[in-house]
C-alpha cells in the first residue's frame, strides 16, 4: 500500500511541475523554522513547551497542543506544536498540512520573515504528495505556492483541489486568488462565481473579492446567468389576508435578492413568511383570521392559523382613574400538541391623556388600551421594561 501511495504522489507531483520533495529537505526546513519560531516565544518558553512535549502521557502529541492552542489563536505557538509533531511523525501529512497552513496565513498577516514560506511550501508539498486525494492539503499547497511567487504551481494545486472537492466555496476562492495572482482575470472572475453560487454571502467570497479588484468585471458577469432566486413566496406564505400581504413583500424581497445575486453582491436565500402573533394591540378586523373581544377590565385575541393550531392573548384589570394595573398570558392549542400556556406576566399602566381622549379614546383605556400610556411591564423571568406606548403599540422601551 505505502509503495502505490508512493507512485500515486510522484506521479501527481510531476502532473503538478514541483520538484519531489525528499524527507530530509522538508526535515531541516523545519527544523530551522522552529528553532526561529521558538526564539520568538517569550523567555524560556520554548524549552517549557518542550519539556511538556517530553512528559505529555500517551496520546498526547504535538498535534493535540496545537489544535488546542488554534482554537485559542495563538496562531504561531499552534504552528510551533505542528511542525513539532511533523518531525516526530514523518508519516503524518496532517501536522505537515497544519503547519503549512499557520505559517501561511502568519506570513499573510507579515507576522513572519518571508523565508518561512519556503519551509511551509515544502511542508504542503509534502503533504498532498503523502495524500494526494486530500484537497485541503491542495489548497494549503496552492496558497503556499502563491505566497512564495510560484504562480503557475499555485493554479495548479489550487485547480486540483476544487476538482476533489467542486462543493468547497473555500477552494474555488483560493483558485480566485491563484489565478488573479497568475494574472488570469477573467478566469478568476469564472471561479469566484462558482463559490458564489455555492455560498454567495461566504466570508471566503467576500474577502476574496474585495482583494481582486481586477477580476470584479469578469466576475458580475459569469456570476449574473447562474441567478435563480426563488423564495416560493406562493408557496410558504399562509393563506390569509396577512399571509397575502406578506407574500407580496416577499416577492419584493425576491426580487431584491435576485439583483444582488446578478450584481454579484451578498443576498438572501431564503424569506421568513410566518404569520407571527401581534405583540400589542386590538387585531383589526379582516388582517387575521380571529377576533377580539374587549370589555372594560378584560380583552382577548384569538387567532386561528392556517394549520389548524390557535393563539390566544388575554389581558384582565381594572382601570383605576388613569392606573391600569393587569395581568396578562399566552395561550396554544395545537392538534398535535394538545394545549400550553406561556408568557405569563403582569404590569400597570399609566394614561397620560386621562380625560383629552375624547369618547374614542376613554372607550379605548376602559378596554385596556388607552391611546397614550406609560407602561410597566414584566413577562416572565424577563426584566422588568418601561414602554411608552399608544393604543398598546409600543414606541420606546427601557
Amino acid at each position: 500500500m505505502r509503495i502505490i501511495l508512493h507512485g500515486a504522489a510522484t506521479a501527481l507531483t510531476l502532473a503538478l511541475g514541483l520538484t519531489p520533495v525528499q524527507a530530509q529537505d522538508v526535515n531541516g526546513a523545519l527544523s530551522g523554522t522552529l528553532d526561529t519560531l521558538g526564539a520568538t516565544f517569550p523567555d524560556g518558553e520554548a524549552a517549557g513547551f518542550t519539556q511538556a512535549l517530553a512528559d505529555a502521557p500517551a496520546g498526547v502529541t504535538g498535534d493535540t497542543f496545537g489544535h488546542l492552542l488554534y482554537t485559542r489563536r495563538h496562531f504561531d505557538k499552534a504552528a510551533w506544536f505542528f511542525g513539532k509533531d511533523a518531525m516526530a511523525n514523518p508519516d503524518d501529512p496532517v501536522s505537515l498540512n497544519n503547519f503549512a497552513a499557520l505559517v501561511t496565513e502568519l506570513h499573510a498577516a507579515g507576522e513572519v520573515p518571508a523565508d518561512w514560506i519556503d519551509a511551509a511550501r515544502l511542508a504542503a508539498q509534502a503533504a498532498a504528495g503523502m495524500a494526494p486525494e486530500n484537497a485541503a492539503f491542495h489548497n494549503t499547497l496552492a496558497n503556499a505556492e502563491r505566497a512564495a511567487g510560484n504562480t503557475a504551481a499555485a493554479v495548479a494545486a489550487a485547480t486540483r483541489a476544487t476538482e476533489l472537492a467542486p462543493g468547497e466555496p473555500l477552494f474555488w476562492s483560493n483558485l480566485a486568488r491563484a489565478l488573479d495572482a497568475a494574472g488570469d482575470n477573467d478566469a478568476a472572475g469564472v471561479a469566484l462565481a462558482r463559490a458564489h453560487a455555492l455560498e454567495p454571502n461566504g466570508m471566503a467570497l467576500l474577502t476574496a473579492v474585495g482583494n481582486l479588484p481586477s477580476s470584479q468585471g469578469s466576475y458580475r458577469d459569469n456570476v449574473g446567468p447562474s441567478c435563480n432566486v426563488n423564495f416560493r413566496c406562493q408557496e410558504i406564505c399562509p393563506k390569509s389576508i396577512i399571509g397575502g400581504i406578506q407574500s407580496v413583500t416577499c416577492e419584493i424581497e425576491n426580487s431584491s435578492a435576485q439583483l444582488a445575486c446578478q450584481e454579484g453582491k451578498p443576498y438572501p436565500t431564503a424569506y421568513d413568511c410566518s404569520e407571527d402573533f401581534p405583540d400589542y394591540g386590538i387585531m383589526i378586523p379582516g388582517l387575521n383570521a380571529g377576533f377580539s373581544i374587549g370589555v372594560p377590565g378584560f380583552s382577548a385575541h384569538v387567532k386561528v392559523n392556517g394549520d389548524g393550531s390557535v393563539d390566544v392573548r388575554v389581558e384582565a384589570g381594572p382601570s383605576i382613574g388613569p392606573v391600569t394595573p393587569y395581568v396578562r398570558g399566552d395561550g396554544h392549542w395545537s392538534p398535535s400538541g394538545g394545549a400550553s400556556f406561556d408568557n405569563f406576566g403582569g404590569g400597570v399602566r399609566v394614561n397620560v391623556l386621562p380625560g383629552g381622549g375624547g369618547n374614542a379614546g376613554n372607550l379605548a383605556s376602559g378596554l385596556g388600551h388607552p391611546p397614550a400610556h406609560i407602561e410597566l411591564e414584566q413577562v416572565g423571568d424577563g426584566p422588568a421594561q418601561v414602554n411608552l406606548e399608544t393604543y398598546n403599540a409600543g414606541v420606546l422601551s427601557f
